[in-house]
């Protein structure tokens, strides 16, 4: 049937009519850009261009050093510019030495009387004036505090305002943490207790004998009274106000 195409997975008789089958396109043959023959003389050994004595090294005898090159003395010294006139020349301290041609003149005599003249120039001469003794208490500023001990007495009194002001802050601040308000049930509580223990104290006291013959007695006898006194102070505090704060350690 004309414009009949079976697929190959369902059975008919076209399937054994053997198909066109489009051949591939072959692609285009390679060719080298470079050309393919070349001069045989421009190549030596497979190199293009050959150094001399690269490959088998210098003839027999060549590499020996020449009997007229060898190190010379001075010859690695490094080379130092010409000598010339300094453009600043030094300043001299001392006078010149005197040329050889600069003769001295000796021989020379005088008839001055070295004696007689210096007599006459002692009499004559006036005596050294010795320096008057300075007078400090003359001064305008004499028994005066100097401007710098001012200044360093009022600046070293100011770091020491300002460390003991940081030292209190430090302190308030240490001291509030540590401070609580105790409350009314225990402020009763512990003036009862102390009561208590003020007449228990009390009541140890007045069993004392009359006579205290004895430095065990009078001991005794002094702590009861020192407790009773501290007893007593506490329940005063205690009893003064209704606000109690306690600093806790």
């Amino acid at each position: 049937m004309p414009g009949y195409n079976p697929s190959p997975e369902q059975e008919s008789i076209y399937n054994l009519i053997p198909r066109y089958q489009a051949p591939t396109p072959k692609q285009a043959l390679y060719r080298s850009k470079h050309k393919g023959k070349v001069d045989p003389k421009q190549y030596e050994m497979g190199v293009k261009k050959v150094q001399p004595a690269a490959t088998f090294g210098h003839p027999y005898g060549m590499n020996s050093t020449s009997p007229d090159q060898f190190l010379k003395s001075h010859a690695q010294e490094p080379l130092l510019p010409e000598p010339h006139r300094p453009s600043t020349e030094k300043m001299r301290l001392k006078a010149p030495v005197p040329l050889k041609t600069e003769v001295p003149s000796m021989g020379l005599h005088s008839s001055k009387n070295f004696v007689t003249t210096n007599a006459i120039q002692a009499i004559l001469s006036k005596p050294k004036q010795m320096p008057e003794d300075f007078r400090w208490t003359l001064k305008p500023e004499f028994g005066e505090v100097p401007q710098y001990l001012i200044k360093n007495k009022k600046q070293i009194a100011e770091e020491k305002a300002s460390v003991e002001e940081h030292i209190r802050l430090r302190q308030q601040q240490d001291h509030d943490a540590h401070v609580t308000q105790m409350s009314e049930g225990e402020r009763q509580q512990l003036l009862h207790d102390l009561k208590t223990k003020w007449a228990t104290v009390n009541t140890a006291y007045q069993k004392l004998p009359f006579s205290l013959d004895t430095p065990a007695k009078m001991k005794r006898k002094e702590t009861f009274e020192k407790q009773l006194t501290e007893i007593e102070k506490d329940v005063q505090l205690l009893e003064h106000g209704s606000t109690v704060l306690v600093l806790q350690d």
